[in-house]
């Protein structure tokens, strides 16, 4: 059953899995390096070892992935000093950072995708909608099909990946550029490549009070145009279509998605109106009336909400799938102790973010002195 609990990142654990874990202390990740800083540990065709290969897609993915490999080993060390007795380290470390990792979801991170008022709503009056049985929750194929994929439309063309990693400049690159396939330091930032500039500088990314942090792109129906040629290496499958849009939009014909006017009829929530999709009226298909639930969710917010939240039926479906499944998975904070505020160190006293886990991590700017 599907669950927030780091699982691409833990595995199954050190018996499991033992190729994720530092033979020389088994309750910690191997972590590599990269020349300057930290990377992902690889074997000698530079595959990620990771429990899922899709957190090597790119530089950003990997870069977080990696970051919550060190931020747990610096937990072994910390729940260590607190006399935590050694059969249980491991698993006390690991709950300490998959609960922050989960206070994130609910205190920072849906907010900013749905909200703040909805994400209340959910919390304080109950899930409406997705309601499984108990031990019987599942991913909605609403959501793992088309909802979530919004954020493909917040990705921009290029990103800054560092301030001074390119031989003391800063390193910028497409986010995907067909002229890296087989380098073996792509110009771009796709994932599964090693070299010393090939690491990431979170103040592009996350506000650390520095003026360094630029914003995503807002949630609309435009992708950037890198996301049209996808290299074949970021496909798990490893097949075409290389269109990201095709392949989103395909996946709602061959998964028989209900349309998003459809949706907001059984949710009882407003839909859009035909003369909210112009460009597909064009089309003289009755797409306007009859919209893919993934197109039909960009052009939510975009109306909505200016593009900055997910709005209405998108909004509802993500935040009660997110909330539901910490709900009801009984190891999460939310469900096993919803009392539970967080431990680590922190920037201020009221809550803990996602520059706070990185800066525990030692991935921050201050850290890396650039």
């Amino acid at each position: 059953m599907p669950t927030l609990s780091l699982d691409s990142v833990y595995g199954g654990g050190p018996n499991a899995n033992p190729e994720l874990y530092d033979p020389a202390d088994r309750v910690k990740f191997k972590v590599e390096s990269g020349g300057l800083f930290e990377d992902l540990p690889r074997r000698a065709d530079r595959v990620a070892i990771v429990s899922d290969p899709r957190n090597d897609e790119n530089m950003m993915i990997s870069g977080i992935h990696v970051a919550f490999l060190l931020a747990h080993n610096r937990a072994v060390d910390l729940v260590r000093s607190q006399g935590v007795p050694p059969t249980r380290v491991f698993d006390e470390a690991k709950r300490l950072i998959t609960w922050h990792y989960q206070w994130i979801i609910v205190n920072e991170f849906l907010p900013q995708i749905i909200g703040f008022p909805m994400t209340a709503e959910i919390l304080r009056h109950g899930r409406k909608f997705y309601r499984p049985a108990a031990g019987q929750h599942f991913m909605p194929v609403e959501f793992q099909g088309a909802v979530y994929r919004f954020g493909h439309s917040m990705i921009r063309p290029s990103y800054r990946a560092n301030l001074a990693g390119d031989n003391g400049n800063p390193f910028f690159g497409f986010i995907f550029d067909p002229a890296g396939q087989g380098q073996p330091d792509p110009v771009d930032l796709r994932g599964r490549a090693r070299a010393a500039r090939r690491f990431i500088g979170w103040q592009t990314f996350f506000n650390f009070n520095d003026g360094q942090v630029r914003a995503n792109k807002r949630i609309d129906t435009k992708l950037s145009t890198p996301l049209f040629n996808l290299p074949l290496q970021s496909i798990p499958t490893g097949d075409p279509p290389t269109s990201l849009a095709q392949r989103n939009l395909l996946r709602h014909v061959t998964w028989s998605l209900p349309s998003g006017q459809a949706i907001a009829r059984a949710m009882g929530i407003p839909g859009l109106g035909a003369d909210a999709f112009p460009e597909l009226r064009t089309l003289n298909a009755g797409l306007e009336a009859n919209t893919p639930l993934w197109y039909y969710v960009l052009k939510e917010a975009q109306v909505l909400n200016d593009g900055i939240s997910l709005a209405g039926v998108g909004a509802r479906i993500a935040g009660e799938v997110f909330i539901g499944l910490l709900q009801l998975d009984p190891t999460s904070y939310l469900a096993a102790q919803p009392t539970w505020r967080p431990t680590l160190p922190r920037r201020t006293t009221d809550t803990f973010s996602i520059v706070d886990l990185l800066t525990f991590a030692r991935v921050d700017p201050a850290s890396r002195r650039q």
